[in-house]
């Protein structure tokens, strides 16, 4: 599952956690508990900062306040690690 859970991320799009948990077929505090985990080990980074502060380039979806990751000013998304990165080729 958190092979799944990698590869989902690594496609360079952001989900909010109700996305990923629907994508994996889990419930969302599977998903927090997964995310958390694969952070504890180096695989994901969770990224807390104002919308549209310039790294939205990379993220199709970050910027988009209808997102359940949106709260204000401020958006969350987890990315891969380098290690993340890694393991995903591998996957």
């Amino acid at each position: 599952m958190l092979s799944n859970l990698i590869n989902l991320l690594s496609k360079k799009e952001t989900y909010s956690n109700s996305m990923i948990a629907d994508k994996l077929g889990v419930g969302e505090r599977m998903t927090r508990q997964m995310l958390h985990e694969l952070e504890r080990f180096g695989y994901v980074e969770n990224i807390v900062f104002p919308c549209c502060s310039g790294r939205c380039k990379n993220y199709t979806s970050l910027c988009n306040s209808n997102s359940a990751n949106f709260a204000g000013n401020r958006s969350s998304v987890w990315m891969l690690t380098e290690k993340g990165r890694k393991a995903a080729g591998k996957i």
